[in-house]
């Protein structure tokens, strides 16, 4: 099955409705652009960077938003 840039974009959540700190705002932002940036590359010779920065800026979202009274709420 296919998907469209319309259809995949429509399924990512609204942020701006999330409780969030400003940090955690940077953070999901980055994350996001390094998510872009992998599936970019997806069969122009993937490179471990990309890879590698997609995990760093998730775990580093993930690791504030556990420590963040603001960005762990619901």
């Amino acid at each position: 099955m296919s998907l469209n840039q319309s259809q995949l974009l429509s399924s990512w959540p609204n942020l701006e409705k999330r409780s969030a700190c400003d940090e955690g705002m940077e953070l999901a932002g980055s994350f996001l652009k390094a998510a872009r940036e992998c599936v970019i590359t997806l069969g122009k010779g993937r490179t471990s960077g990309s890879r590698a920065d997609l995990l760093w800026t998730y775990n580093a979202m993930v690791q504030h938003s556990d420590s963040c009274k603001k960005c762990s709420e619901s």
